[in-house]
């Protein structure tokens, strides 16, 4: 059996090193390399895919997004989340809206593979992230990834310029419990300031 796959990224260099990828592997055809999540809707509606390749940050939304109009437009077809990050939350988040596996960009050629072969054996929700943390990674990085899916929705709110109160209103939490949290991610991430906590969501992609 072929599996028929199409995948969306708004880095031209990782579609093309998909393609090689997809292209060096005999049971797998690549139909559809798109750029943009509206090109991806339209290339899942062209050729129903076995698989969607889906990249959590796109330069007209949140790959997360679109799980659901994928699922609407072709049921059958199943996605794997592509990521920079491996944050807990952020595979937590995927899995709740549907998706089947998730990998992180820096996983080997035959890890991508592999997930995608495994999501078409059924075989659970799939994830291939790279073990123990990179000595090459900055430590704020590394302490990202091991934020909890509440405590990224932290700090999403605080980088969007929520106060305490507005954030635990939005939460449905007390103020002093969204404090307990902002303090823990300082100390966590090694920074002092809301405006170092709003530069740390923007780079990890939480304001997509």
């Amino acid at each position: 059996m072929t599996i028929r796959v199409v995948v969306c990224d708004d880095h031209g260099i990782v579609r093309s090193g998909i393609r090689r990828i997809l292209d060096e592997t005999p049971d797998i055809r690549l139909e559809a390399a798109a750029p943009t999540g509206a090109l991806m809707l339209q290339a899942v509606a062209d050729y129903r895919p076995e698989v969607a390749v889906l990249d959590i940050r796109l330069s007209d939304g949140s790959g997360l997004d679109l799980l659901g109009p994928i699922a609407e437009i072709s049921p059958l077809t199943r996605v794997v989340m592509l990521s920079m990050y491996d944050a807990r939350g952020y595979v937590e988040k995927a899995k709740a809206r549907g998706a089947r596996g998730y990998v992180t960009k820096d996983c080997l050629d035959q890890d991508l593979i592999a997930a995608l072969r495994a999501v078409m054996q059924d075989k659970g929700f799939v994830s291939f992230r790279p073990e123990g943390t990179d000595v090459r990674a900055p430590r704020s990085e590394s302490a990202l990834n091991a934020l909890s899916s509440r405590e990224l929705e932290v700090l999403r709110l605080i980088a969007s310029g929520l106060t305490n109160s507005e954030v635990a209103e939005e939460l449905g939490v007390s103020p002093r419990t969204v404090e307990s949290h902002r303090a823990g991610l300082q100390r966590k991430l090694l920074l002092r300031t809301r405006a170092e906590l709003a530069r740390a969501a923007r780079d990890a992609g939480l304001m997509d």
